[in-house]
């Protein structure tokens, strides 16, 4: 253990220096020592992932995950490693699996809702953030998601409770602005549909969608 200690110590040092490809080194070779070093391989799927070696970060949480059949931070970070690949359905299965565990990583929600959302479940997507919220109404960022996924199905009355409630805490959240813009245009609440793109423009000018919705509905270009 002394070795595999000394090579923990240089990876966090190269960690550190961002020095990432030598930390790298320094994990793979306490895993010629011990090959079922947990903290090893989990260091190693975090880096692979940061690097964007999807396929190496899988591999590694995956045989976290044969070591530890229930560690729920592995599959979480297994299950982000296959959305990020695009693998939604095996996503999908795994953060299932930490949903069944009753543990408190209630941020699997919101990658399941994604991957509902990718794979058109906009009804599967919506529970899961409501699942989300209703563990951790802070995260109110999720609001965005959920609403997303409602405009997706037509719920404009959703979706505009849903941004609102994010606006609230957030102002100048531009992509909010302009979707509860898209929202009131679809309710035909047209006055409240051109403020919120002129809002929209004043916080970034070259936002060229809210421009073009803007001149659609008054024939004047916003500038």
């Amino acid at each position: 253990m002394e070795k595999i200690n000394e090579l923990m110590e240089k990876a966090e040092i190269y960690k550190f220096e961002g020095k990432l490809s030598k930390a790298l080194r320094q994990y793979y070779d306490i895993l010629e020592i011990k090959t079922d070093y947990i903290p090893a391989l989990m260091n190693l799927g975090n880096l692979h992932y940061i690097l964007g070696g999807m396929q190496d970060s899988i591999k590694a949480y995956q045989k976290v995950v044969e070591l530890e059949p229930n560690y729920c931070f592995a599959l979480y970070r297994l299950g982000i490693s296959h959305y990020r690949f695009a693998q939604f359905n095996k996503a999908l299965e795994i953060f299932k699996r930490i949903d069944k565990e009753k543990t408190e990583l209630y941020m699997a929600y919101s990658w399941m809702g994604l991957c509902y959302y990718h794979k058109g479940r906009e009804d599967k997507s919506i529970e899961c953030y409501k699942k989300l919220l209703e563990n951790t109404p802070e995260t109110s960022i999720i609001n965005y998601h959920l609403a997303i996924a409602s405009m997706a199905r037509g719920e404009y009355n959703e979706a505009i409770e849903n941004l609102d409630l994010l606006l609230e805490e957030n102002p100048e959240h531009v992509s909010a602005s302009f979707n509860l813009g898209i929202c009131h245009m679809r309710k035909y609440n047209i006055d409240k549909a051109l403020d919120l793109f002129k809002k929209v423009l004043k916080l970034n000018p070259k936002h060229k969608a809210a421009a073009e919705y803007f001149e659609t509905i008054t024939n004047v270009p916003p500038f």
